[in-house]
């Protein structure tokens, strides 16, 4: 098993910060680097590959130091958002054209034979002869792993390569590359700033934001105990509810409602205020039990996703969340709705830093 190991990587632009102190360890398989737009995904890529030299820190494949090694020299392949093909080349020569620049000399049975094999395994036998521009977008990034992949390099970089295709096609393709990538040793990186993809995987996670690396760990206990408030929205979809709330002799407000909080984490603390947090999923129409806590807001608007529906209600505090709905339903505009809540399913926050306080209850190992 191959390892990749990033020790205090650092990057200044001019008087500008970029990347604060990186430091983690990947391993052969897919790992995952997490989170929104900005948050330094692509530049922590950019400086894995060699085409952007860190400011300070090492970057260490299998022991080896290769931070000051040329981008020509590492092996390294980089596949972008933007899929990149040569129009003019047939398939076949997008898929062969690394390994006839190779610095290792291959003859054209050997050619041939890996990019039947790549064309194979992604599923473009019958596309070799045509050209990109006579595929449809899912092919043509099919095309740019594949040759992404022909070369068997050490490191694969896939930036956020499903971003621009519809959603059943990222979904295929996600599980395709999963059992493709189960398969290779190589050391392969996958950026993405959609949590449902990050849950999915279910592999190593690296949670990314502004130029730092939050959380590391498997996703779906990032998910769980996320280490703080940017840890939580990376790992959310939909996004999570966070509210602002007092908290005294264990009584809590969610937006107008008071209730009761029992929790070991701030019991007996000097803890007057934190932020609460809530998937929407976790909010519900009907009480779930004789835990739930009633409230009432407003119907501002209901998205219709097919498989649920996303309902954002404002409180008379003019504070908003969204209730996740299970199905498609009707609301009506300003209609007054009910909702349900388990304190049991709440997270904490601290104001200033933005700190996990206490998770929701069963999620702690």
């Amino acid at each position: 098993m191959s390892t990749l190991e990033l020790k205090n990587i650092a990057l200044h632009d001019g008087a500008e910060d970029v990347m604060y102190d990186i430091s983690a360890t990947m391993s052969s398989g897919i790992n995952l680097l997490v989170g929104p737009t900005l948050s330094g995904k692509t530049t922590l890529m950019r400086l894995i590959a060699g085409l952007v030299k860190p400011s300070s820190g090492s970057i260490a494949l299998d022991g080896a130091d290769i931070s000051n090694v040329a981008v020509k020299d590492r092996s390294v392949a980089f596949v972008y958002q933007q899929f990149i093909n040569y129009p003019s080349l047939t398939v076949f020569e997008n898929i062969a054209s690394p390994l006839k620049v190779d610095k290792v000399k291959h003859s054209k049975e050997e050619i041939a034979a890996r990019v039947e094999e790549m064309a194979k395994l992604l599923g473009l036998s019958p596309f070799l002869k045509r050209k990109p521009s006579e595929l449809s977008g899912g092919q043509q990034q099919r095309v740019a792993i594949a040759r992404a992949l022909a070369r068997k390099s050490d490191i694969v970089l896939l930036d956020e390569p499903l971003a621009n295709l519809d959603y059943k096609l990222r979904e295929q393709l996600r599980a395709e590359l999963q059992s493709i990538f189960s398969e290779e040793n190589a050391i392969v990186i996958y950026s993405t700033a959609e949590p449902s993809e990050a849950l999915d995987f279910a592999t190593n996670s690296f949670v990314m934001s502004e130029g730092r690396i939050i959380q590391a760990g498997k996703a779906l206990d990032i998910y769980k105990q996320p280490v703080n408030v940017a840890a939580a929205k990376a790992m959310a979809d939909p996004p999570i509810n966070l509210l602002p709330s007092s908290y005294s002799n264990q009584r809590a407000i969610f937006a107008n409602k008071e209730f009761q909080l029992e929790r070991p984490e701030i019991i007996g603390k000097e803890i007057s205020n934190f932020t609460l947090g809530i998937q929407p999923g976790k909010i519900t129409l009907q009480p779930t039990g004789s835990n739930s806590i009633e409230f009432s807001a407003e119907v501002q608007l209901a998205e219709v996703t097919g498989s649920s529906t996303f309902v954002h209600v404002k409180f008379e505090t003019g504070q908003e969340i969204v209730i996740e709905v299970e199905g498609t339903e009707t609301f009506e505009l300003d209609q007054r709705l009910k909702g349900y809540f388990n304190p049991d399913d709440l997270y904490g926050f601290d104001v200033n830093t933005g700190k996990s306080i206490f998770f929701p209850k069963g999620s702690v190992n």
